[in-house]
């Protein structure tokens, strides 16, 4: 039997100052469901009024879409008139009937019909439908009908057509930070930022008159038809391409938004959201958070839009006032810290006063757009976990949590990765820079596995701004999606930067010379294959296996398990039989088997022992097993493994 170790420069790192910027895979959370949605489930298991013909049901059922004469009328569709509004008019059509039309807003506690909209922390007023609860909440009788009569009211109305256009901005904060001067959230320098690409819709007490989207400007303009009752214009902080929505985690996944009255006879109306700072900390009202995270999810999505033809998958975003960096039940904002949950695809934003507000932090924002972009579009092997400067990580994880951080540099304004927080009751910022190294530097041992040194790494091979003689490549956004879409979503081995540089090596035009300063300039070998070829730390952490392989491995304990110290892959050819993987440690330890980042076996049921899985081989593929240990004594302490076909 024979074991390697790993090297003492590694093993000598201390663990340094922890700091969880984008932690993946926290415990899963349901779903749409009839436990969290008052309405219906749609097909991208977002929780839908259920109001509408497209969209009918309540009860967090399935959404039903109504055909033909058809209207949705208390979440069922049924055969009759579309009900009267509020107040009741006078409409064609035959048949007849009372009109129950319900409230499409959600009545929270404390709000009345002409609020029910607006978003106040005192009273909790969503945008999302809760059903009908008192009788105010329902339109009046309407007469006339659609065919089939029924309890649906007539399309009542008057019979003139009005508009109403304007612009949709918010309150932008600045959040920054100056290396050796500190940062902090400028609120002075807050800007009128457009809402773009937003849900905006004109609504008569309870229905909804007219709905469109704002331009790039924020503008918007709606034609509509009003039957005598008090009119809103409502913005949802929910984009529609890419589809993307804000919600509030705490309060039943409710879309965030806002809206303001519409006077009669107007045709312009602007609406703003403020942030909400009083001078010294926010007040009830703290409108302009949804949409700064909104905005700068889009400016993400966007920029690979303009590049490349790219669809992205619905995104949900769960932001609060009440979500804290503490562990518990996500519905009651304990969400850890900001973060991206790979199971349930969603990001949560933390929003704690006199904790951590992360909506103005763009670049956190990002980063864990990053991370929902690597699930979805491409591929992420990282185990997660906390991470901070001066680690020396597993390399996936190194790999995966700078490019959160590299892509926010490439698609905003700056490169300086800023976030703000309260620390003993004072509003501050740190940060790094994914363009410059400072003085002293934040990375006292840059590899493959500094997340620092792999992002500056993937910074520089992307920007066109050369910073000496080492960075003479910049290969662009486009260039970048192209490798992570085809080659890094396709290896055979595990996604780190041996993946990424290797596929970018592959792609037409590519400058390996190039590519290989920039790798020197970092301290990393002119990497050659996904295996980590060219590099002997990164090539390290693969053995080749073949069957029948007996071997195995000094980890060392006393690190986190996401470290370099203590993980190992092991790499084998299918027999097209059952392969059978036994691990034995006098620590915690755990082995999984991959196939192209989809687990195909895992064990990991003892604190100390033996580990054992069988799985199904496929003959000629190429599988890695992942050695991951947990031992917490300070040491070496070894592994051994055997890998057999019977």
């Amino acid at each position: 039997m024979t074991y390697s170790l790993r090297p003492a420069w590694a093993l000598a790192v201390s663990l340094g100052v922890l700091v969880a910027l984008g932690g993946c895979g926290l415990d899963p959370e349901p779903l749409c469901n009839t436990t969290n949605c008052a309405g219906c489930c749609d097909t991208n298991d977002l929780c839908q009024g259920g109001v509408t013909p497209a969209v009918c049901g309540s009860g967090g059922n399935a959404c039903d879409v109504c055909v033909s004469s058809q209207v949705c009328q208390l979440g069922r569709c049924v055969t009759g008139g579309t009900a009267g509004g509020a107040g009741g008019s006078s409409g064609g059509g035959t048949g007849g009937g009372t009109g129950t039309s319900c409230n499409t807003t959600g009545i929270g506690a404390g709000c009345t019909a002409a609020t029910a909209f607006t978003c106040d922390a005192a009273t909790k007023c969503y945008a999302t439908y809760t059903g009908c609860v008192t009788s105010t909440e329902c339109g009046g009788a309407g007469t006339g009908g659609g065919t089939g009569g029924g309890t649906g009211g007539g399309t009542g109305g008057s019979t003139g057509t009005n508009s109403v256009s304007g612009r949709v901005t918010y309150d932008f904060v600045p959040s920054r930070y100056v290396q050796g001067q500190g940062g902090n959230l400028y609120f002075s320098q807050a800007v009128a930022k457009p809402v773009r690409n937003a849900v905006v819709r004109v609504v008569e007490g309870t229905t909804v008159l007219a709905t469109g989207t704002t331009g790039a400007d924020g503008s918007y303009s709606m034609g509509f038809t009003p039957g005598g009752g008090a009119l809103q214009v409502q913005v949802l902080a929910r984009t529609t391409s890419p589809p993307i929505q804000i919600e509030d985690n705490t309060a039943q996944n409710a879309t965030w938004g806002f809206g303001v009255a519409l006077g009669a006879g107007v045709t312009t109306l602007n609406l703003h959201a403020g942030h909400g700072w009083t001078g010294s900390s926010y007040g009830a009202d703290r409108r302009a958070a949804p949409f700064a995270i909104l905005d700068s999810m889009y400016t993400a999505s966007q920029a690979f839009m303009a590049v490349r033809n790219v669809t992205f998958p619905a995104l949900k975003v769960n932001w609060s006032p009440n979500n804290a960096p503490q562990g518990g039940d996500k519905t009651q904002g304990l969400i850890s810290t900001s973060h991206y949950s790979s199971q349930e695809k969603e990001i949560y934003v933390l929003g704690l006063v006199g904790a951590d507000t992360d909506e103005f932090d763009s670049h956190v924002i990002v980063h864990e757009w990053g991370h929902y972009f690597e699930d979805n579009l491409t591929r992420s092997d990282s185990p997660g976990g906390p991470h901070g400067g001066g680690d020396v990580l597993d390399p996936r994880i190194a790999f995966g949590e700078a490019w959160g951080t590299a892509v926010a540099a490439m698609v905003l304004p700056e490169t300086m990765y800023t976030d703000s927080l309260w620390t003993s009751g004072t509003l501050r910022a740190w940060g790094y820079d994914a363009e410059t190294v400072p003085n002293p530097t934040d990375d006292p041992t840059p590899n493959a596995f500094s997340e620092n040194a792999v992002l500056r790494t993937l910074y520089d091979l992307y920007d066109s701004t050369s910073d000496g003689a080492f960075d003479q490549v910049g290969v662009g956004l486009g260039t970048v999606y192209d490798v992570f879409a085809g080659h890094q979503a396709q290896t055979d081995a595990l996604t780190t930067l041996a993946s990424f540089v290797t596929g970018l090596k592959a792609q037409a035009g590519a400058n390996p010379t190039g590519i290989n300063a920039v790798l020197a300039h970092y301290n990393v070998g002119a990497i050659t294959s996904d295996f980590g070829a060219g590099d002997s730390n990164l090539s390290g952490m693969f053995t080749d296996a073949p069957i029948p392989y007996t071997g195995g491995i000094g980890l060392g304990g006393g690190y986190a398990a996401n470290t370099y110290q203590q993980n190992q892959y092991f790499v084998f050819t299918g027999t097209g039989r059952n392969v059978v993987v036994t691990a034995n440690a006098t620590q915690d330890m755990g082995i999984t088997c991959y196939r192209r980042g989809v687990a195909v076996g895992y064990a990991d049921s003892t604190t100390g022992g033996t580990e054992s899985f069988t799985m199904a081989s496929q003959a000629g593929v190429t599988y890695v097993v992942v050695v991951q240990g947990f031992g917490q004594a300070s040491g070496n302490y070894n592994v051994s493994l055997t890998i057999t076909s019977p």
